[in-house]
């Protein structure tokens, strides 16, 4: 899926915080790194293209179709989204349940959904973990869980909030191998990051935003 954002602008009200005429693009299968100073807009941008905050002009669009339509709901179906700090969005009783809820919701048979659920948890080493509550487990590892319950909804674009906070770089390698394998599928990656060492082997191309698109 493609993903474009043309001419975004946005301010949040009583805040000289403001993005200015934003526009870019990633194609399918392709990963972009967003990259840029803290204060510069990056997290604000992310949320803008997936739907948690509406622009004040410009527009986002996926495989050229304008999403201003669509529901939350409907982007979510589109789009993956990894907060800054995973623990934002992880609420199931279980490490199994965080994966297996949405989908079994979704009308996927229990079974093919638990199935699903543990290749990933072993593929990012959480399947000794199935029965912990989300929340007492560490940092690193709700990261992982995090992108785990991204992965598992297959979408079409990916925005990965900085994703390798708090994993090792033998865990930060799974995660490539892992967004290597949806790129091949035609899924976009749009990738927020201040880890060079992980754009620089990850990314595909560099969109920089400067402090003046804050209006700082």
């Amino acid at each position: 899926m493609t993903l474009e954002a043309r001419n975004i602008s946005f301010q949040y009200p009583a805040s000289n915080f403001r993005l200015r005429g934003v526009s870019f693009a990633v194609g399918s299968g392709e990963s972009v790194a967003l990259t840029g100073p803290n204060g510069s807009g990056k997290t604000t941008l992310g949320k803008l293209v997936c739907g948690l905050l509406k622009p004040d002009s410009g527009a986002v669009l996926f495989d050229g179709e304008d999403a201003a339509p669509l529901t939350l709901a409907q982007r979510g179906q589109r789009v993956g989204y990894l907060f800054q700090e995973p623990a934002r969005q992880l609420f199931a009783p279980t490490a199994l349940e965080e994966l297996t809820f949405t989908q079994v919701l979704a009308g996927v048979p229990a079974e093919e959904a638990s199935a699903c659920a543990m290749e990933l948890l072993e593929r990012f080493e959480l399947a000794h973990l199935v029965e912990r509550a989300p929340l007492t487990l560490s940092r690193g590892e709700q990261q992982r869980l995090a992108i785990c319950t991204i992965l598992v909804r297959a979408p079409g674009i990916l925005i990965l909030d900085e994703p390798t906070t708090g994993l090792d770089p033998r865990r930060c390698a799974l995660l490539a191998e892992a967004l290597r394998e949806v790129m091949r599928g035609g899924t976009s990656v749009l990738l927020i990051s201040h880890d060079r060492v992980f754009v620089t082997e990850n990314a595909m191309r560099e969109v920089k935003m400067e402090e003046i698109n804050a209006g700082c």
